[in-house]
């Protein structure tokens, strides 16, 4: 859903001032890169490194780059930005190569189908139609959450990325 912000601009006329695509809480594309400077600069506050910014950044990085590099990208980043948290790496670590993979798969194969969707539009839409519960349609939970899952990369045991029409 577009939603617009309109304001009067003293000629007796409306501004379009802002306009976005449902929820996402980025303006525009400046924003966006802004935070992904934050991301790979590491600043990026604990607290502002959610979901949709994981979703975010991987549409980007798949944009700009073949998948390899993208995942390459992302994975190094997440390592990164865990570094600069102050996350112990040698303890239990958050990282999740299994959830990164997948999501980068999902993302890629969303952009795909939608090429004409421009970078803004498909990270709103991205960020708005897959939650973090998406990838339990593909795997159970106990493959998900192993060890395993964690440190490489799993193929989903429920329904094959590669043999779903569409993702979403």
């Amino acid at each position: 859903m577009l939603i617009c912000d309109r304001s009067e601009n003293g000629s007796g006329r409306e501004d379009l001032t802002l306009c976005f695509w449902g929820h996402m809480k980025y303006r525009d594309e400046e924003e966006i890169l802004l935070m992904i400077a934050k991301f790979e600069s590491g600043t990026i506050p604990r607290s502002d490194w959610r979901h949709a910014e994981h979703l975010i950044v991987a549409c980007r990085y798949l944009f700009e780059h073949d998948f390899e590099e993208a995942a390459f990208r992302m994975r190094s980043g997440i390592l990164s930005l865990l570094d600069a948290f102050g996350v112990d790496q040698t303890a239990e670590s958050p990282y999740h190569e299994t959830l990164t993979v997948f999501w980068m798969r999902a993302v890629d194969a969303f952009r795909l189908e939608h090429p004409e969707l421009w970078f803004f539009e498909l990270c709103e839409r991205i960020t708005s139609e897959f939650d973090k519960d998406f990838p339990l349609r593909f795997y159970s939970r106990e493959r998900l959450f192993s060890a395993d899952a964690k440190r490489t990369f799993l193929e989903p045991d429920l329904v094959a990325l590669n043999k779903a029409r569409r993702l979403d």
